[in-house]
């Protein structure tokens, strides 16, 4: 399930909608069912986006009940229910997957949510056509998604819109193995030194694993962050002390947090596992907190693959599939960051 949860512009033509579904997403989706919120009296205001892979079993109920918890949270008036692919169109049957479409009608029948059309596109380009279930009078064309309202937005926010989900996770591609495999050998050794010092050293050794991250930081913001063995060893190490990395998730919100979201993606690539989990998850809270859900569930899905018990990833992840806003989640992540802070710093005035 993927959200671009940022997303609030006004549509009203389905075929308009239909072609703005790359850009809620992030990406092109191929073989999805796709569930746009909308909101307001004029159910014109796009909310909650949601996609799943069509269901590959007949287990439709389970699928269903799955998308609407998000929906429910975000109050909407009106839900668009549309199929990307899985099929080709029959003259006699209509479009493919009316089974799954009609659970998930009723569902939304069921929990008072309008149901405003449920549609049918073999892809996402311009020209294809779109059909309604069910309606035979209610069909036309795509117009082009790169021309369209929410196109124009996302480029001036600064988003981009990946051929498919694929290409949004190779962003993810870990460095060659060789280099991972040096980094793991040098790791174990700076972890066994570094452990030894912060039982003698206390918060001391996380103030300075603190002030490396912040070092960092500035490098990227300046555009000279040199990405070598030794950087990241001592960042990854550094990242290992939950108190210094939730100290880091203040600079995820703010005039810092696209710095930070670029110096997570760069850890990410070259940091080993099980240590990539620690910038993967701060890199999905970044993307989360910008309103890139797609981003942001592939980071924290990198992240719970290196650390499947990863407390934080797996905790923003049920966040992000429940639907939860930015804004509400921003709050909760500046008090945890802010206590963390305090840990660290024991009660000295240490600028970051």
């Amino acid at each position: 399930m993927t959200t671009r949860l940022s997303s609030c512009v006004r549509l009203n033509d389905p075929g308009e909608l239909i072609a703005a579904v790359p850009h809620l997403l992030g990406f092109h989706p191929v073989d999805s069912l796709v569930l746009i919120t909308l909101k307001d009296a004029g159910q014109s205001k796009v909310g909650l986006t949601l996609r799943v892979d069509l269901p590959a079993t007949d287990d439709h109920e389970a699928l269903a009940a799955s998308l609407l918890p998000p929906i429910t949270t975000q109050q909407a008036t009106g839900v668009m229910v549309i199929v990307v692919g899985g099929g080709d169109h029959s003259r006699f049957d209509g479009p493919p997957h009316r089974d799954v479409v009609g659970v998930v009608e009723r569902m939304l029948a069921e929990a008072a949510v309008p149901c405003l059309h449920s549609i049918w596109t073999p892809d996402t380009a311009a020209g294809s056509r779109w059909q309604c279930f069910g309606e035979d009078d209610c069909h036309g064309r795509l117009p082009d998604p790169g021309g369209t309202t929410l196109a124009a937005a996302s480029v001036v926010a600064g988003a981009v819109t990946f051929a498919d989900r694929t290409e949004l996770a190779e962003l993810l591609n870990q460095d060659p193995a060789p280099d991972l495999e040096r980094r793991a050998e040098l790791l174990a050794a700076a972890t066994e030194a570094g452990d030894l010092d912060r039982t003698l050293s206390g918060t001391a050794t996380a103030r300075r694993d603190l002030a490396a991250l912040h070092r960092a930081l500035e490098s990227t913001e300046r555009n000279n962050l040199l990405v070598d063995d030794d950087l990241v060893v001592r960042l990854a190490f550094a990242l290992t002390d939950r108190r210094v990395r939730d100290a880091c998730m203040r600079w995820c919100s703010g005039p810092r947090a696209v710095a930070a979201e670029r110096l997570w993606l760069e850890l990410t690539r070259a940091i080993p596992e099980p240590e990539r989990a620690e910038p993967a998850t701060l890199l999905g809270l970044c993307a989360y907190l910008r309103g890139n859900g797609a981003l942001a569930g592939v980071a924290l899905s990198a992240a719970l693959r290196a650390r499947p018990d990863h407390v934080l990833a797996s905790l923003l992840d049920d966040l992000l599939q429940s639907g939860m806003a930015p804004d509400q989640l921003r709050a909760v992540v500046s008090d945890s960051a802010e206590e963390a802070l305090l840990a660290i710093e024991m009660g000295e005035e240490e600028p970051w």
